[in-house]
């Protein structure tokens, strides 16, 4: 494969740029890596940055914002699908400052849809050139790929007093600030900005989620599609002050001073909540109110809207290392009684019905723990079909890590989508390339147009898409009887809870 790397003169306002161009499947790709955004202080809101000083204006390589490095040598032991390094960033260059995006584009002429992708990683790793999500693969079927980068762990999200002012929801604002930026100049890289999708995975997701719930955030897209997540339960000003109060003694400090004395690399392990990161506050500015009220009020806007989960969202963590901190119970005998103390009755009756499908006790549990996944993705197919048009799809494809060990694991629809299953680290199967193609025609399709030919929206029949073996194909919402017959009783929500204390404690992300 034939790569070049030289200046690209756009000749617009913008100026001049590094460019890799390389062909791929016969169409010349050209990807503009580190395109700076925005900039902040540490603990400040971003500004847009609307002329650029420096020539060229733009890095040409990878770059992320500070994160604790997962070990590599952990995934020999562990086998985890998300710390093997497609999914890492070691590559990267770490800098404070890495307010970037990155585009790929099959040509900076004529108008082609645009993929606008926030990456996952529980809000502590990852950056916009983790080698899953290169987009030269759909950048040559016709789609401009743009992945963005956004603070992370305390630097993003935890709330901080900052000159007698309280600071929250920085790496949403990040995020916000990159779609604006986005939304005014993708047009110089041939993207139509009237046609822009927002994706998002996992944390991602989550973000995605918020941007739709945000008055301002929802004028910078035009279609949104969430992968395993939704939106979450918001905090108060109140009490987000005093989780920067607690934060602080936590930590032992006095004054929030002493967080903008810190090196990066020090500020990045002080001791938090891993929860806290995902809990939006209603700030007044971002969200006016907790998201999941906004959407219930049918508070958004109308957008064309495709969500949905993987079918094995938690494999990846099924090992017998983590089992105690997760709670698992490996005697028969024991496991009643935790279902009782941690669910009440309606625990041990939900393991009753998983039992029909399942027969072993730690997959048993580990459905249990991934059902609020398929609880949100049901809640809010429900809650968006009642206004936009809105697809549901559960994702069965294997990739083939391990011979499939880990099934179709959480982040797993994202090599096919991107196309990146063909640069691999692991034997490729002809199924798995059918499959990709398959996955990549109807999302490609829904980012141009809003439609997937072939498929109904859920809100006609109450049905989503099932990608499994080689096809894609309508099914009823898996265990949706189960799911309403328990929504109310609060066990999802326990369940939740119980997972993210084990979560903390085994540092999973």
């Amino acid at each position: 494969m034939k790569v070049n790397y030289k200046l690209l003169d756009l000749y617009c306002a913008l100026g001049e740029f590094i460019c890799k161009s390389e062909n791929i499947n016969g169409v010349d790709i050209q990807s503009f890596l580190g395109i700076p955004y925005g900039k902040s202080e540490r603990f400040g809101m971003p500004e847009m940055i609307e002329i650029y000083q420096r020539i060229p204006v733009n890095f040409g390589t990878g770059m992320r914002f500070p994160q604790n490095d997962v070990p590599p040598i952990l995934n020999l032991f562990l086998k985890n699908p998300m710390m093997r390094k497609e999914i890492l960033t070691n590559k990267d260059k770490t800098d404070e400052n890495a307010f970037i995006l990155n585009v790929w584009t099959s040509g900076t002429e004529n108008k082609k849809p645009v993929l606008v992708f926030i990456h996952g990683g529980g809000f502590t790793y990852g950056s916009g050139t983790t080698p899953l999500y290169n987009g030269k693969y759909l950048a040559a079927k016709g789609v401009v790929v743009v992945t963005i980068n956004y603070r992370l762990c305390e630097p993003g999200f935890i709330p901080v007093m900052v000159g007698g002012k309280l600071s929250v929801n920085r790496g949403f604002f990040d995020q916000q600030c990159a779609l604006k930026w986005i939304r005014k100049n993708i047009g110089f890289f041939g993207g139509d900005a009237e046609n822009i999708t927002l994706m998002g995975q996992s944390a991602g997701g989550l973000s995605a989620s918020m941007h739709m719930m945000s008055e301002e955030s929802s004028k910078y897209f035009d279609k949104l599609i969430v992968c395993s997540a939704g939106v979450n339960e918001c905090m108060t000003l109140e009490y987000a002050e005093n989780i920067a109060d607690s934060f602080l003694k936590q930590n032992r400090m006095s004054e929030p001073k002493e967080l903008l004395m810190l090196s990066w690399k020090k500020l990045i392990r002080l001791k938090m909540p891993l929860e806290l990161l995902s809990t939006p506050v209603i700030d007044g500015i971002f969200i006016k109110d907790d998201a999941r009220h906004i959407m219930e009020k049918g508070g958004f806007s109308s957008k064309p809207v495709m969500l949905g989960t993987t079918g094995d969202e938690l494999k990846m963590i099924d090992n017998k290392s983590w089992y105690k901190g997760l709670g698992i119970i490996t005697e028969e005998e024991n496991f009643k009684g935790k279902c009782l103390r941690e669910y009440g009755s309606e625990g041990v009756r939900l393991a009753k019905e998983l039992r029909k499908q399942y027969k072993s006790l730690t997959e048993i549990q580990f459905k249990m723990m991934e059902l609020p996944f398929h609880v949100t993705a049901l809640r809010e197919l429900k809650l968006y079909s009642a206004k936009a048009p809105c697809y549901g799809y559960r994702m069965n494809f294997i990739p083939n890590a391990w011979n499939g060990l880990r099934g179709s694991y959480h982040c797993a629809e994202l090599p096919f989508i991107f196309g990146t299953i063909q640069d691999m680290d692991y034997k490729v199967t002809s199924e798995n390339l059918q499959q990709m193609e398959i996955m990549q025609n109807d999302w490609i399709a829904f980012m141009k147009n809003g439609i997937i030919p072939g498929h109904d929206f859920f809100g006609n029949n109450g049905k989503i898409m099932l990608y499994e073996n080689t096809g894609a194909n309508l099914i009823d919402f898996p265990q949706r009887e189960i799911i309403e017959s328990l929504q109310g009783t609060g066990i999802f929500s326990k369940i939740q809870k119980s997972f993210m204390r084990g979560r903390d404690n085994n540092f999973v992300a």
